[in-house]
């Protein structure tokens, strides 16, 4: 998979964490994952579909996606199982999405990409497959703690 599909997605995170989180962001580089993903604790997922198929994942551990729900609600929460942690997850990855999907559809016109609902899934070493698919990563260093954002693209798509 060309590793540029990822670069809308790192730029859209890089931009929320600091402008919404106020959190301090250095990039990594990119890296090839293949077809299987092993979470860090915390992973939004959000699916996309039109002229490429594929999913975003953003994925953290639970003391950084309790961070992060605090910063976004003003509450602090005893485990990231919480619903309101789950919920802020949610929507921190609908937003970084919705940024780089515009930004992906802005600059290809005809492409169409539309995102899924996310889901969000917790417990340390899950390891998710992806069918058909061929993913990429980096791993965003942040003053919260370090935040992977994966995009897995239908092989064959550009």
């Amino acid at each position: 998979m060309a590793t540029n599909h990822i670069v809308p997605f790192v730029r859209a995170s890089v931009s929320i964490f600091r402008d919404m989180l106020d959190l301090e962001v250095r990039s990594g580089e990119t890296e090839e994952e293949g077809d299987s993903f092993v979470s860090r604790g915390f992973t939004v997922i959000i699916g996309f579909t039109g002229g490429w198929k594929g999913r975003f994942f953003l994925d953290m551990g639970g003391e950084t996606a309790m961070h992060v729900a605090s910063t976004l609600t003003g509450e602090s929460y005893s485990t990231f199982a919480e619903e309101e942690v789950l919920l802020s997850g949610a929507e921190l990855g609908n937003i970084i999405s919705g940024n780089a999907i515009t930004d992906i559809n802005n600059n290809n016109p005809g492409l169409n990409l539309r995102l899924t609902p996310p889901s969000v899934f917790t417990g340390e070493g899950l390891t998710m497959f992806n069918v058909r698919l061929s993913s990429c990563s980096v791993l965003l260093q942040t003053d919260a703690g370090p935040v992977k954002i994966n995009v897995a693209v239908e092989e064959g798509n550009k």
